[in-house]
Order: C-alpha cells, then sequence, then structure tokens
C-alpha cells in the first residue's frame, strides 16, 4: 500500500470520526435521563484577570489542561498549540528555531503572550519566542480570543494566551510532597530530561520547583542551498512557585527562565547562531479586607534577549527589560437576587531595550513608560451575565488611548448559553518600527481595532460539548513595511483590515474507553486598504483527534490536521500549499507510577513549510519514560 493511500485512508477516518462525534452528540443528550444535567464548573482567570466560571464566559476560551498536555504527541509548544482552532503558528524551522503564534488571522504583534500573567513579548521585535517555553514546566493554558485591550491594555487585538507553570499545592497522592522525573530520545537524533517536585509543607507553604533540558542535533532548516548544515538547539530551563494562605489573604511568587542556544541559516558572513535569555516572573500579595473585598499588589518582570554571531564573530544584540507594578481592588455585592463584581485598579511598567542592530548603532530611544488605570463591572441575574469594562493607556512615545468592551451571555437551559461581545483594542509600535536605524518611523501611530462576537456554547450532558463562535475584527492604522527604495523598508500606517470568521470545537466521550474532538476553522483575512489577503493566514483549518483505552495499561492516540494554503507576501504573489499532519501516540503504564510512552509526529513525513524559505520538521519520533513519586 502506497503512502498517498495510507495518508487518504487515515485522513478519511479522521473525517469520519468527527463526522460520528457530530451524530452521536445530540443522541446523548436524547438518552440522557437526567431531568438536571450536573456540569463540573471550570474556573479560569485570563479574561477578566479574575477568577470566573468558564461556562458563563462573555466571551471564546479554551483551557487546554494538565493531562491533555501529558497525553498530546507535541514535543514543544508551537506543536501543541497548532492544533486548536482559531490559533496560527509560524515557524522558522525546526525545535529551538524562531516561533510565534496569533489568533484569529490577526499577526503575533497584536496577541498578547503572558506567562503566568506577565508580557513576556519582545519590545523590539514585539513577539513572544514560544519555543524558549518548555511543555515540562506547563500546568495549563487559556486560550482568551477577541480583543481585551481592557482588561490588559497593548497588543491584545486578537487575544491573549496565557501559560500558567506548575504552582503547586497538595498531592493527589496525599504524600507531602510529589513529582515526575521524565527522560525521552528523539528522532531526528536529540534528547530531553524533565523533573519537578511539588507539594504542602506541614505550615501551609504551596511550592513547586522544575527544570529540564532539551537538545537535539537538528536538519536542515532552509530551502536555500547556501548553507547546507543540521541546525542544533539546546536548551535549559527553570520554573519555580511559592504560595501561601494566611488569615488576612496571601502571598505568591512564580517565575520561567529558560536559556538556549540555536542554529539556523545565514549566507556569510551574517550570523548564524544564537544565544536566547528568557525570564518572567512576579510576586505579588492579595489581602482580604473582608469575605467580599480583597486587594491585590504585584511586582513584575521580564526579560528577552538575543545575542546573534558567527563564530568569534558578534552580530546583532536585541535585549528586552520590562519591569512593572500591579494593584487592583475587587468587592463583591449582592441584591435580591443579582450578584455584582466591582474592580478597579492601576497598572504601570517600563520597557527598555539595549544593544545594538545588524548595522551596529543603537537605538535612538531605548526606554518608555506606560500607565493605566482601568475599571471592571460584572453582573450576574440568575441565567444572565454582564461583563463591562473601561481602561485608559497612556504611552509616553505616542500618548493616551482608551479602550472598553462589554459582553452578555445567557443561559437558556441548563447547558446551553449564548452568548455576545464587543470590544475595542490596540496595539503599541515596537521599538524596531519606531526607532530601528535608518528603518523606525518614530511618528507611527498605535493600531486600533472593534472586535464583535456572538458565540453558542452547549453542554447536553458532560460526555459532550459543543461550542460555536462567529466574529469580526476591524483594524485601522495597521502598520506595515514598504520597501520605498532597493533594500530599504520604512513602516507606516498605511492598512485597514478586516477579518471575519467562524469556529467550531466538539468533543464527545463515546464511553470509558474512547473518547474525541473535532473543529473547524473558517477565516477570511482581508487586507481592505489592498483588497488582498492578510500574509501567513490561512482560510481554513480542520483537526480531530480520537482517544482509546485500550486497556487498563494500555493508552492510544491519533490525531490529524489538515491546514489551508496562505499568501506570504502582501500582494498575494507567493503561496505556501495546503498540508495535512497525521500524529500518533501509545502509552503503557507499568504501574501507577511508571509510563512509557511513544510518538509518531507527522507520520507519512509531509514537507511543508509554515514559513516561506523554511522547512518545518518531518516525520518524528519520540520515546520518553516518566516515574512519578
Amino acid at each position: 500500500m502506497t503512502t498517498g493511500v495510507l495518508r487518504a485512508g487515515i485522513v478519511a477516518l479522521a473525517a469520519g470520526a468527527a463526522a460520528l462525534l457530530i451524530s452521536l452528540a445530540p443522541a446523548s443528550a436524547q438518552e440522557s435521563d437526567d431531568a438536571t444535567i450536573q456540569l463540573n464548573q471550570i474556573t479560569v482567570t485570563t479574561p477578566l484577570r479574575r477568577e470566573s466560571a468558564l461556562a458563563r464566559s462573555t466571551s471564546s476560551v479554551t483551557v487546554i489542561g494538565e493531562q491533555e498536555i501529558e497525553k498530546s504527541a507535541a514535543a514543544d509548544l508551537p506543536s501543541l498549540l497548532k492544533t486548536y482552532a482559531g490559533v496560527s503558528v509560524r515557524t522558522n524551522g525546526g525545535f529551538g528555531a524562531d516561533s510565534s503564534v496569533s489568533l484569529r488571522g490577526t499577526s503575533p504583534r497584536q496577541t498578547l503572550v503572558l506567562i503566568n500573567g506577565v508580557r513576556a513579548s519582545s519590545a523590539t521585535l514585539g513577539t513572544t519566542a514560544i519555543s524558549a517555553i518548555p511543555l515540562a514546566s506547563i500546568e495549563r493554558i487559556e486560550i482568551a480570543k477577541g480583543g481585551h485591550s481592557a482588561q490588559y491594555g497593548a497588543d491584545a487585538i486578537g487575544g491573549i494566551i496565557n501559560i500558567i507553570t506548575r504552582q503547586g499545592g497538595a498531592c493527589d497522592n496525599g504524600n507531602a510532597a510529589c513529582g515526575t522525573l521524565t527522560a525521552g530520545v528523539m528522532h531526528p537524533w536529540g534528547g530531553y530530561v524533565s523533573g519537578n517536585v511539588g507539594g504542602r509543607t506541614a505550615d501551609g507553604v504551596d511550592y513547586s520547583l522544575g527544570g529540564s533540558l532539551f537538545g537535539t542535533r537538528g536538519y536542515d532548516f532552509t530551502t536555500r542551498s547556501d548553507e547546507l548544515d543540521e541546525d542544533g538547539f539546546r536548551q535549559g530551563s527553570l520554573n519555580f512557585a511559592l504560595s501561601k494562605e494566611f488569615d488576612w489573604g496571601r502571598l505568591y511568587a512564580d517565575g520561567l527562565y529558560a536559556r538556549g542556544r540555536n542554529q539556523y541559516d545565514q549566507r556569510p558572513p551574517a550570523p548564524n547562531e544564537s544565544d536566547t535569555d528568557n525570564f518572567a516572573g512576579k510576586i505579588g500579595a492579595r489581602v482580604d479586607h473582608s469575605e467580599s473585598w480583597s486587594s491585590t499588589l504585584e511586582l513584575t518582570s521580564s526579560v528577552d534577549k538575543s545575542i546573534n554571531f558567527r563564530g568569534d564573530v558578534q552580530g546583532d544584540i536585541f535585549d528586552t527589560l520590562r519591569y512593572g507594578i500591579f494593584a487592583s481592588t475587587q468587592k463583591t455585592f449582592e441584591t435580591e437576587k443579582a450578584r455584582h463584581v466591582v474592580t478597579g485598579g492601576v497598572e504601570a511598567y517600563r520597557e527598555s531595550v539595549d544593544g545594538s542592530s545588524v548595522f551596529g548603532l543603537p537605538y535612538d530611544v531605548t526606554d518608555r513608560d506606560l500607565a493605566a488605570v482601568f475599571g471592571q463591572y460584572s453582573f450576574e441575574y440568575e441565567v444572565l451575565t454582564v461583563d463591562t469594562g473601561l481602561r485608559y493607556d497612556h504611552n509616553d512615545q505616542f500618548g493616551g488611548a482608551t479602550t472598553y468592551n462589554i459582553g452578555a451571555s445567557y443561559e437558556f437551559v441548563p447547558g446551553l448559553v449564548a452568548r455576545s461581545s464587543f470590544a475595542t483594542g490596540f496595539r503599541a509600535p515596537t521599538f524596531n518600527e519606531l526607532y530601528y536605524p535608518f528603518m523606525g518611523n518614530p511618528n507611527l501611530l498605535p493600531e486600533e481595532s472593534r472586535s464583535y462576537e456572538v458565540g453558542l456554547n452547549w453542554q447536553p450532558t458532560e460526555a459532550t460539548s459543543l461550542d460555536l463562535a462567529l466574529y469580526r475584527t476591524l483594524i485601522r492604522n495597521q502598520i506595515n513595511w514598504g520597501e520605498v527604495r532597493p533594500e530599504v523598508w520604512l513602516p507606516s500606517n498605511i492598512e485597514r483590515a478586516m477579518i471575519t470568521g467562524f469556529e467550531a470545537t466538539l468533543g464527545h466521550r463515546f464511553n470509558d474507553s474512547l473518547s474525541g474532538r473535532a473543529s473547524i476553522d473558517i477565516r477570511d483575512p482581508k487586507n481592505r486598504t489592498s483588497g488582498f489577503d492578510i500574509p501567513y493566514q490561512y482560510r481554513f483549518k480542520a483537526a480531530a483527534e480520537l482517544e482509546f483505552q485500550a486497556t487498563e495499561e494500555l493508552a492510544l492516540g491519533a490525531a490529524v490536521v489538515y491546514t489551508g494554503s496562505r499568501f506570504t507576501n502582501d500582494f498575494n504573489t507567493v503561496k505556501l500549499p495546503a498540508y495535512t499532519t497525521v500524529d500518533l501516540r501509545a502509552s503503557y503504564a507499568f504501574d501507577e507510577r511508571s509510563e512509557l510512552k511513544l510518538a509518531v509526529e507527522n507520520v507519512f513525513d509531509e514537507q511543508y513549510s509554515t514559513s516561506n524559505g523554511f522547512r518545518s520538521p518531518g516525520r518524528t519520533f519520540n520515546l520518553s519514560f516518566s516515574r512519578s513519586f
């Protein structure tokens, strides 16, 4: 049987599984004899910057839990995120290569990535190095789609990806301390080892400490023939978290640090290696004035540093340091059947850059201060929830920006919730866009956006969930880099964009052994100024996944993702073709503490690119052993 026939068979199987999920979901609801549907309540912190119920959210939120991460065939964060509806991932090669993520057809600079609620992006590029965030450190990921500048300020036009590291706490096995050690080998040849320990001390301190080492020999990333070599990657990371509850409130701190060396291809004598350092952390306190009133104070810091070189010759340096303060107070009160939550606060941080450009020249301006004041009000009355927010940001480079949002959700019957929302947003120009030597434009204005969404979440039983969302995002003053003369590019506010899309995700547990998930993502990412598609944004993506517990010890899984074609330039003359990847995985539990896992990504060795001129990995094998204690 040929590889093409096998691939077609697997794709057909996945499509059939998705259709079966759709056909069985209503049946499960009809067969249920429960008078009232009881669903486990999941709380999230990202959309409103406070704890709220996921089921009653007024915007689209996806939660990727610890078990999902552990079961996935993905070996790194970019591979994990690319399977979810509304999420676009672009990589310049394989493991450790420069990677970026965006939501709902916006650019990576218009998507805010947080680590434990702390901004982790580069102030020069405006993107976040998601390859520097190891999966071994992550406890869960919250993806809040749509405009959220009223809560978080600049850059949250497409949405927010909040990566939450392991926080510790009471162990499920009842021990005072618990943890996991994992070691694995990969092909193309590489390996990794990770470990974490966490728990709760006798005096009530929750703690977590983890670390990982990851390295690959790599492969030739680019499609060019001027530098044929294997582009390897090495990374070490450390994550920590401490917290303690008191009678008066809570003290807490957490952080993630990663250091790596990446190899890439450039024509000599340009640099072809990079040393990177990334850190995001905070220390905070919550004071409970009463059962219904609390205040929070946090000090935050993040670092994004890259030094490029070839041999002993150093190239450009990009170094971002960000530190700030966040303070808020929250009051909850009730009137008859209604519940009210009022939140107010301030936020301020300084961004500074150090180093030099490829020309060896420093930036004309190397720091800027940002300050904001915000307020939120939420109203809950029986089956109705309303969320509102208003925020004013002041940036000492371009002045002020006011953003706001309003959203509502309504539960028609138990388990069936409709939602709608409207939000404005903005993105601050980066230091590269403003001050890059010979190419920056200090007169740039911030990008501005308006986002609309209507959605429906249906959970007819504990075994079935269906989420639908229709959205539109309008962006003006979009910054575009245009070639003003040969080899000279300048940014300007000349573009308007409109992105319209539809997302649907269906999950179903057939029985105790078999479960699945299917999603589709349809969008029209249009540059309204030129009439062309926005570069690197697909129009269609579909994914399906099945998990089967074959025996008490053996678990199997399969996932297929189809990603449509994408244009790579402003005038849509160059296109990356569509591609389909299939991943398989199997895990065998020797006992309650020991597990062997085999994962194969891109089983049929599909040759594809997510960034023009760069190859994505082919077939990848990953064999690991984990021991819990």
